[in-house]
């Protein structure tokens, strides 16, 4: 995995804040798209400031649908790396470069309860597929870029909101497998065609991983 390479830089933003609380340091909670989280970030320069945070989150959902009883767990953790530069000095709007690790994973279940299924235009019935695993997984590390409200600037500390919106750059690979087919046979062979389809269109219309986040953070 790559997610060390992103722990240097969560503790170059912490080494990088002083020992004794003043003012441009902020702490903060997060939860968006990446998950929740908590994120630390200093002001540098009166228009530089580096931020570091951690997230995580997971839900399951289960449902039966068309002859299909499926669950999908959705898992999101990882890290962030980033630099913002403040249009104006000690502003609050800027613009965000840096890295993520991974942002989601994705892993669902179906097992058909009756009826036929297609794979690469071929029909199966539910004996012969068994059950049906698809999974998305993005890449270990991917830059950001983005643009965002919020500040650590403060003269007197308090609360502030946050907001950021961007793009990890980095396309999902998808997989996709049936409990019944066996290596070299037919089905083996049309649910690989099929995944291929996915990934052609995943690879065409999911380009980055979007990002929205929302914060609350206490200044000092």
């Amino acid at each position: 995995m790559r997610r060390p390479i992103l722990l240097p830089l969560l503790g170059m933003t912490l080494l990088a804040l002083p020992l004794t609380a003043q003012a441009d340091f902020f702490i903060a909670g997060r939860a968006g798209s990446l998950g929740l989280g908590i994120e630390v970030a200093k002001l540098i320069t009166p228009n530089i400031g580096i931020r570091g945070g951690a997230y995580r989150f997971s839900h399951t959902i289960s449902r039966s649908q068309s002859d299909v009883d499926f669950d999908a767990d959705l898992k999101f953790k990882g890290m962030t790396g980033l630099v913002d530069l403040y249009l104006s000095p000690r502003g609050s709007f800027h613009f965000t470069g840096g890295i993520m690790s991974t942002p989601a994973e994705i892993d669902a279940t179906g097992k058909p309860t009756g009826g036929t299924y297609t794979f690469d235009g071929t029909d199966y019935t539910a004996a012969q597929v068994g059950t049906v695993t698809g999974t998305g997984r993005w890449p270990k590390t991917m830059p950001y870029a983005g643009l965002g409200w919020g500040t650590p600037a403060s003269k007197k500390g308090g609360i502030t909101m946050l907001l950021d919106l961007g793009v990890g750059i980095g396309k999902p690979t998808v997989g996709l497998s049936a409990s019944a087919a066996t290596p070299g046979s037919a089905l083996a062979q049309d649910i690989e065609d099929e995944r291929l389809k996915i990934q052609a269109d995943v690879d065409k219309y999911l380009k980055v991983y979007p990002v929205i986040s929302l914060g609350l953070a206490i200044r000092f």
